[in-house]
């Protein structure tokens, strides 16, 4: 990892374009610390944010050890579980903070993160961090900006933006292939299958399947669209949510060929979380509810949870893993038995942000307002089995988690708008405020 080989150092111009940036006509001088500019010209991929210093490089603690398992994806997995077989670290401390600007949810695999920093006032590059210190270790400029996804398979870092789709070399970031799409509008809609070495690109126009190894299309459908969440994949299916004739339907495709296995329609439009592919099932938010639905017939299987009325009850991010499905709104989070939807145990303080790690006893989550730390926006851990809180992050103000938090051995990544940076969270020594 920290082979002088593949760290590509950056020129004085690189590193200023690593920082925090949003130009605004405000000079900062005498800092000892990170000096950087604020731009309000963010583009419609960004959220808006206030000037804000991020801690000084004195200030950065290497985790201590280098963090091992593996977020590949927006979802974790291919089939959105959110859920990786890996332990959460027994602390919430901040570790370290990048110089690299980001907004967008990295991948991580092999002790590397990778990320983006597309942005009007960047350079619109692929870039990869040292998991454990966050020291750059390569970047690609690929002269792009707007909504990204990232993904790591069959020993390709994967980006996807605007109509490219660009693999590179995982350890170099020397470009393999890159091929033409048909648009990625949203960061999620980004997915790959580790077993068949399959990516697929879902736009506005349908769903496109290509070859990790070659970036070759393997099939397209238009059969459902707009998809405005992330298909989910689990054992030869593609299972995605949207519209087939002006309904809104759950449909199963085959990831070999896009061909139609069945459909079922949905009471309601798409909502907030996307479909998560289970053992027991597809499950789906559908008119304030969770229901499950059989993956080899589509036959409404069973309800598993009811949210109530209101926008407070429309499902923010759904998880599941061994027997659990785990669901975020604006009301809080509740983990619910996966068979008969009995409720295992509910947080009630609200989750405005997206986002939900699972790993092997521990459940991470942004969090408001909740009676540990009251009127404090936080990120939380929580055991798993019982809900109770095990530790807290908490943000001196009051930013929003940009992206779903990942969860790898370990570590907690995450970037919110008051940093421009991604973060690491994990078993170090508490800062001083």
């Amino acid at each position: 990892m920290n082979d002088p080989m593949r760290r590509r150092l950056r020129s004085p111009d690189d590193r200023h374009l690593g920082r925090k940036s949003y130009e605004i006509n405000i000079l900062i001088s005498d800092m000892k610390r990170r000096t950087f500019l604020s731009t309000a010209a963010v583009g419609a991929s960004t959220l808006s944010g206030c000037l804000s210093m991020l801690p000084s490089s004195d200030s950065d603690t290497p985790l201590p050890d280098v963090p091992t398992g593996a977020w590949t994806q927006y979802g974790a997995d291919a089939a959105n579980t959110f859920a990786t077989d890996v332990s959460a670290p027994s602390q919430g401390n901040l570790a370290w903070t990048s110089e690299t600007f980001t907004r967008w949810q990295p991948a991580v695999s092999d002790g590397t993160v990778y990320t983006t920093n597309f942005d009007p006032s960047h350079d619109g590059s692929a870039i990869a961090l040292d998991a454990q210190d966050g020291t750059e270790q390569w970047r690609t400029t690929l002269d792009a900006s707007g909504a990204n996804g990232t993904v790591v398979v069959d020993e390709r870092c994967i980006v996807a933006y605007d109509t490219e789709l660009v693999a590179l070399d995982p350890e170099t970031g020397e470009r393999i292939w890159t091929e033409t799409t048909n648009g990625l509008e949203l960061s999620e809609l980004l997915v790959a299958d580790e077993a068949t070495g399959t990516v697929l690109v879902a736009s506005e126009s349908g769903i496109e399947a290509f070859g990790a190894a070659n970036g070759k299309k393997r099939w397209e459908t238009d059969t459902i669209r707009p998809l405005v969440h992330a298909p989910a994949v689990y054992d030869g299916r593609v299972f995605a949510v949207g519209n087939v004739d002006g309904a809104p339907s759950l449909v199963a495709l085959s990831l070999e060929d896009g061909a139609e296995r069945w459909r079922s329609e949905l009471t309601s439009g798409p909502e907030s979380a996307a479909p998560v592919a289970t053992q027991e099932g597809v499950v789906v938010a559908d008119d304030r509810t969770l229901v499950a639905y059989d993956r080899e017939t589509g036959d409404r299987h069973r309800e598993l949870h009811s949210f109530g009325e209101g926008e407070d009850a429309i499902a923010q991010t759904v998880a599941a893993d061994d027997g659990t499905v785990f669901v975020t709104s604006a009301s809080g989070a509740v983990a619910v038995d996966s068979e008969t939807g009995t409720e295992r145990w509910r947080r009630d303080a609200p989750v405005y942000d997206p986002g939900i790690c699972v790993g092997t006893e521990t459940v991470v989550f942004p969090i408001d307002d909740p009676e540990y730390s009251p009127g404090k926006k936080t990120i939380s851990a929580f055991n798993r089995e019982s809900g109770k809180m095990r530790w807290h992050h908490v943000f001196d103000r009051s930013p929003n988690v940009v992206v779903p938090p990942v969860l790898v051995d370990g570590a907690v990544f995450f970037t919110a708008s008051n940093m421009d940076s991604l973060a690491a969270l994990g078993d170090v020594p508490a800062r001083e405020s």
